[in-house]
């Protein structure tokens, strides 16, 4: 019986000395993690639940890492970082990910927001979809969707003139015809922009161009039937050939186009018709 201690008090050493599983490893990091949190120790909590990601992907340490991240709080502030976070909890099957990756989405766009100009906010979102969406089959694509998006809740706030600078985007540097559409609504009413009949017809003929034609055909042809019927055939044409001359060489409204400002040309001389 005696002789036999040696041999089991060796094999319990051995047992303690197994290196600890990951599944383990990963429940001791998510205990340290939130008991950081609960003390305010935001970088430790930081620290455990990047570890818990190193190991693998888990739900709890992406949601809590990226709300981190949004906040500021033991990283420095990345609303992209923390989208990214988001959005693989979101593929792992967590819905309110979703939303919270499209929260960081309008904030990040919305920093110095007042400063962007249309192009900044589409460099802006294309870096984000690079960062957050790397298996986006069509990032293109998803730009766009994004800028809309993020428009459509200015518009449907009422806050025009944030709608029309995030509308431009889309519909100057993603070629999306639904935000020209939209764009050329707020042109024609002076809705958060200057009103102007021809920046709004500028904008529908975008439209109709990019398959935007069910909606925008009937509203761009109104325009220039209006102006046919309202003015003399020679007031008529000046006012296309001012259009013309607006895309020859860009405005506030409307970027440089020489491809138009022939078209605009060739109706102010009845050489073309639209359609």
């Amino acid at each position: 019986m005696t002789a036999d201690h040696p041999h089991e008090h060796g094999h319990h050493e051995h047992h303690h000395d197994e290196p600890i599983g990951p599944e383990e490893a990963v429940r001791s990091l998510l205990l340290l993690g939130q008991t950081a949190l609960d003390a305010g120790d935001f970088e430790s909590a930081v620290i455990a639940y990047e570890s818990v990601l190193k190991i693998g992907l888990d739900e709890t340490a992406l949601i809590n890492l990226g709300s981190l991240y949004a906040r500021g709080l033991g990283a420095r502030r990345s609303f992209v970082e923390a989208a990214r976070l988001f959005h693989q909890a979101e593929l792992l099957g967590n819905t309110r990910a979703g939303k919270l990756c499209g929260k960081c989405m309008y904030d990040f766009i919305h920093e110095g927001f007042e400063d962007k100009k249309p192009s900044d906010l589409y460099a802006a979102m294309a870096v984000f979809v690079s960062r957050v969406y790397p298996e986006a089959e069509d990032p293109h694509q998803e730009v766009d969707h994004g800028l809309f998006a993020i428009a459509a809740t200015h518009y449907n706030n009422g806050e025009f003139a944030e709608a029309a600078k995030v509308f431009r985007a889309g519909a100057e540097f993603a070629g999306d015809g639904l935000a020209q559409y939209y764009l050329a609504m707020l042109y024609d009413a002076g809705s958060g922009v200057e009103q102007s009949d021809l920046a709004a017809l500028y904008w529908l003929d975008r439209a109709v161009d990019s398959g935007s034609a069910d909606m925008a055909l009937e509203y761009r042809d109104g325009i220039l039937d209006a102006y046919r019927q309202s003015l003399p055939e020679g007031e008529f044409r000046q006012v296309i050939k001012r259009l013309a001359a607006w895309c020859d060489q860009s405005t506030a409204d409307i970027p440089a186009d020489p491809d138009k400002a022939q078209r605009w040309r060739e109706i102010s001389q009845g050489c073309s018709q639209t359609g």
